[in-house]
């Protein structure tokens, strides 16, 4: 009898130890989630995985200089950036997007149009709304951000 009490003693001490330390992991996971700042876990992406998302076939012919990333926690958002030619931007916006209102008075006001899209239905790739904001630079070229976003 007195083994099979230092075996009890020895099982609930373990069994004790056990549940301890998976208590301990649930707070630090608690923590380090709560804690998590999701809008710093930007990562660079394909710009044809951001263009993809919501059904573009690719970057606008003429774009140059783009780079992309995405950003998943309980949405995912893609941004693309990229320089056009403006009459290859009209062309493409046209084509992409004909029924788009476009916004002289954005936010930040360092730009110089924009325009909010839903889609409805929601992209093939996965976007329910685009964000399109454009700053005009000199050269007859425009900066583009481009956002494909699920909500």
């Amino acid at each position: 009898m007195p083994g099979q009490k230092r075996r009890r003693r020895a099982l609930l001490l373990t069994a004790s130890a056990v549940a301890l330390a998976c208590a301990g992991w649930v707070v630090w996971q608690v923590i380090a989630f709560a804690t998590a700042d999701p809008f710093r876990t930007e990562q660079s992406a394909p710009c044809t995985d951001a263009m993809r998302f919501a059904d573009q076939k690719g970057l606008p012919a003429g774009a140059y200089d783009a780079t992309c990333s995405v950003r998943v926690w309980l949405d995912t958002q893609y941004d693309a950036e990229f320089r056009i030619g403006r009459p290859a931007l009209r062309t493409w916006l046209a084509s992409a997007y004909p029924d788009a209102e476009w916004d002289p008075d954005c936010y930040p006001k360092s730009v110089d149009a924009c325009t909010h899209v839903e889609l409805n239905p929601a992209a093939k790739g996965g976007a329910m709304a685009i964000d399109i904001d454009i700053v005009y630079e000199k050269d007859d070229r425009a900066l583009v951000r481009f956002s494909p976003f699920d909500v």
